[in-house]
């Protein structure tokens, strides 16, 4: 029975799974065998490598760190999703000491090789690219990222009714790292309004709370929409402002002028975006020290 070449990704973000394309291409290329991704599915890798030709499938199954009293649980049900599969190799990018124990477990059961690294690196493409290195895999290089998006007529239709130029704001990230205060966000949609004739809103389903203040018919938010018609409404704005997340990503691939917030205090303008996908996939014309100068350059 032919085994298969397996790639466990515990990150959580759409952002980080784009990263991890050339890495995988890496692998299936020295194995010459497409893959079976393990997957948190907040990663929304359904639709990220829906025809990606170096995956042979996509499983989700819940990598997340649990609280404590569920560390158990969750080892076990590691355990049951992966063992029931037959891996000639196994690569993993993350550094959980429970993965690990669960992976330690199935290897009792299962003769597969495990492959993993501490990540020493500051930046996920640095360790990834470190990670081939150290396995004396080819790196292909190759962070080209073709973006699927949105094909369906209907709502093509119903959304360039809307009129143009647009502007595409994505406020919040899975993980809640970054907070762009009411008052700031008020003014910074103040500034747009006077450009972009419709100004899409970005959060997901559990913040879209934030949003109920904000009633203007030419704000459009997107929390019920799926990837792809994010992705569709991203590569057709003019400007993408947001946090350092999935969506900043997308707007990178398709080459939008974008101000990305770095963190709380830092903002990276960027007026040409590199087409290749890296770490720094932002090619920085100014980083600001302190966030409410955003307003100067929208």
């Amino acid at each position: 029975m032919q085994k298969d070449i397996g790639i466990i990704i515990p990150h959580k973000g759409i952002g980080d799974l784009v990263f991890h394309r050339n890495f995988i291409k890496s692998i299936h290329d020295h194995h010459k065998k497409r893959v079976i991704l393990f997957v948190n599915k907040s990663t929304k890798a359904n639709y990220i490598y829906k025809t990606n030709k170096h995956i042979k499938k996509i499983i989700f199954i819940d990598l997340k760190r649990p609280i404590k009293i569920f560390y158990l649980f969750k080892i076990l049900n590691l355990i049951y999703c992966l063992i029931k599969y037959n891996f000639d190799n196994l690569y993993y990018t993350g550094n959980s000491k429970w993965h690990k124990i669960a992976f330690k477990i199935i290897s009792v059961y299962k003769k597969n090789k495990l492959f993993f690294f501490k990540n020493k690196q500051k930046y996920i493409i640095t360790f990834l690219n470190y990670y081939l290195k150290s396995l004396n895999i080819s790196n292909t290089g190759n962070f080209n990222f073709k973006v699927d998006y949105e094909t369906n007529k209907l709502f093509i239709k119903k959304i360039s009714n809307l009129e143009k130029p647009w502007a595409f704001l994505s406020i919040d990230t899975s993980e809640d790292q970054i907070h762009i205060p009411d008052n700031l966000l008020i003014q910074i949609i103040g500034k747009l309004k006077k450009k972009y004739k419709n100004i899409f809103i970005n959060t997901n389903n559990k913040n879209s709370n934030k949003l109920n203040f904000l009633n203007e018919k030419f704000i459009i938010k997107t929390n019920t929409l799926n990837i792809s018609k994010i992705n569709y409404i991203i590569k057709n704005s003019n400007l993408f402002i947001g946090n350092e997340s999935g969506p900043a990503v997308i707007a990178s691939v398709f080459n939008r002028k974008s101000i990305i917030f770095l963190n709380r205090n830092v903002i990276a303008e960027s007026s040409k975006m590199k087409k290749n996908i890296n770490r720094n996939y932002f090619l920085i014309n100014k980083v600001l020290d302190k966030s409410s100068l955003i307003l100067d350059i929208i």
